[in-house]
């Protein structure tokens, strides 16, 4: 027996997807869907049935002791709050998923969203709060989004007037949305997913764990604050819908808050632990799948966002800035010009982080605590300590040696620098115009060419 058992994982992956369930459900890799928890609710409880997408029109509290299977929620009304009142909303209908590779079956796939909040450019929607909620298993666990026009989306695919078109788009899109005391575990995908253009979100005091990407800002958003919150364990596992099963992100591990093409954030107070690839990585779409229909071009840049008074512990990477400038994205299907095409076809693409500041927070045992690849960041009033590789990293390969722009202008300013890291800063492939100051110790810098 103890030798069949180590050929189960190779057998579970060579199976097609049949065999694959067969095998999953005989050796109990995987659990069947339970009948639905809301059966046994209190009497008191709304009879909300799996499957069931409820639209929210007015002030609505659910009773203590409810749990929901296979349910979600829309919210297009303004002057709206949904106080989920602690009710576990699971989107699996199970209590735990599939092991990486198992598929679902085609009845058991997770429901898209718990939540989907949206307004559009023909439905202002504003003062809406969702707060009290226990999330678990959906794809996403919220979605917020913001409905284009036709003409609009004509008009943003072929780069028409787009500086004041963006700009006018933020006026109308969602305001004072404001989600509060949500606990939102094991995404299939994203635990808060923040559409084009959404304008002065709050997201506070909310705990986002064990999901692909915790928190995504998509492209055109502004004015996003995430406070008094908790990121772990993010970006372990993504998942695909088409072949309904998760897989282990082996190689680039997700972050914890993907700031896309957004700006002017501010993001603090909040701790980040052990998330799979990093905390916060900050950078431009290429756009990404340019060929299909669906996509649109980011023209914004992720610039002025601000990173405060944030613990990060046990991660691999604190706060990148820049974090695709180096990266191979020839898979990406990029439809901005590359800055790079390899002879192997290797494909690089500019990216846009400018003016950010890493402020007051606190690296501990960061193995990379910040790492900047595009111009004028400023990283000051931080305590590095713990173990770590390198503390500040600076500087950019391709760009410096694609388009003769090395990395310039930035500030590292009254530092405490605490940590095993030796040397605590180091310039790579020459970044220039860098200033550093009252840190202490005064820093010790390597320039290294690699």
């Amino acid at each position: 027996m103890k030798y069949l058992l180590l050929f189960i994982p190779f057998l579970l992956l060579s199976a097609c997807n049949g065999t694959a369930n067969k095998l999953a459900d005989q050796w109990g890799l995987t659990e069947k869907t339970r009948d639905p928890i809301q059966n046994k609710n209190p009497s008191n409880c709304p009879k909300w049935k799996s499957g069931q997408v409820i639209n929210i029109t007015k002030n609505t509290t659910i009773p203590k002791g409810c749990r929901y299977d296979k349910v979600s929620f829309t919210l297009f009304t303004s002057n709206v709050t949904f106080d989920c009142n602690g009710a576990i909303l699971n989107g699996l209908g199970k209590t735990k998923r599939n092991e990486v590779t198992i598929p679902y079956k085609k009845e058991e796939v997770p429901i898209a969203k718990a939540f989907y909040i949206s307004g559009s450019e023909s439905n202002f929607l504003q003062n809406v709060t969702l707060k009290n909620c226990q999330l678990e298993y959906y794809v996403n666990g919220i979605n917020l989004g913001f409905g284009l026009k036709k003409s609009t989306f004509s008009d943003l695919k072929n780069g028409r007037n787009i500086t004041a078109l963006e700009n006018h788009l933020r006026t109308l899109s969602p305001k004072n949305i404001r989600i509060e005391n949500v606990t939102i575990k094991k995404s299939h995908r994203v635990g808060i997913f923040i559409g084009r253009y959404i304008t002065g979100l709050t997201i506070h005091k909310s705990d986002i764990s064990k999901g692909d990407t915790g928190i995504y800002l998509e492209s055109g958003t502004q004015k996003i604050k995430i406070s008094h919150s908790t990121f772990t364990k993010n970006g372990e596992t993504s998942y695909n819908p088409a072949k309904r099963y998760r897989i282990n992100r082996l190689i680039n591990g997700r972050e914890a808050i993907a700031i896309d093409s957004s700006a002017h954030n501010i993001i603090e107070n909040n701790t980040f632990i052990n998330n799979e690839g990093g905390a916060i990585f900050i950078y431009k779409n290429c756009y990404e799948r340019y060929t299909d229909a669906s996509q649109l071009p980011r023209y914004q840049t992720s610039d002025h966002n601000i990173i405060r008074k944030n613990h990060f512990k046990d991660e691999e990477k604190g706060v990148w800035i820049a974090s695709r400038q180096n990266r191979n994205l020839e898979n990406f299907k990029c439809g901005d010009p590359a800055m790079l095409i390899s002879s192997d076809n290797k494909k690089y693409y500019q990216d846009y982080a400018k003016h950010n500041l890493i402020s007051h927070n606190t690296f501990d045992d960061v193995k990379k605590g910040v790492i900047v690849q595009d111009d004028l960041n400023t990283i000051s009033d931080n305590l590095f300590k713990g173990t770590t590789r390198n503390d500040v990293i600076i500087g950019s390969e391709i760009r410096t040696r694609q388009l003769s722009h090395p990395v310039t202008g930035t500030t590292v300013k009254n530092n405490r620098f605490s940590s095993t890291a030796n040397p605590h800063v180091i310039l790579r492939f020459k970044p220039i115009k860098n200033t550093f100051s009252s840190n202490q110790p005064a820093v010790s810098i390597e320039a290294s060419s690699k």
